[in-house]
């Protein structure tokens, strides 16, 4: 299989842990993408492929890549930003980083909660 082919099997599996993670039903996190709950259970099972339209909600809903869905491939930080990321945990500390990292928790949930 070359680097591009999508296994939609595995695929499906990514999709179906990350919904798992998100503690949603396949009846709710269908309704959330817009699909039937049946198409989605195809999907996780690898038996139904899915439109890029729906690849790109799944992924904008699990706040994924798409390349993470399609491939199971995760993008690197840019070594500029996470230059920039050490310099500032070098600056502060352990507690105003735990502090920072929970505030972007609450502000990345806020967004889920839309």
């Amino acid at each position: 299989m070359d680097m591009h082919s999508v296994n939609l099997e595995a695929m499906g599996k990514r999709i179906r842990g990350l919904r798992a993670t998100q503690k949603k039903t396949q009846e709710v996190f269908a309704e959330m993408i817009h699909i039937s709950t049946s198409y989605l259970a195809l999907i996780e099972q690898g038996k139904r492929t899915a439109s890029l339209d729906i690849v790109a909600q799944i992924a904008k809903s699990c706040h994924v890549t798409t390349d993470y869905l399609l491939f199971g491939e995760v993008m690197e930080l840019p070594d500029i930003n996470r230059e920039k990321f050490e310099s500032l945990c070098r600056q502060y500390s352990p507690q105003e980083i735990s502090h920072a990292l929970d505030l972007s928790e609450y502000y990345l949930n806020i967004d889920k909660k839309k």
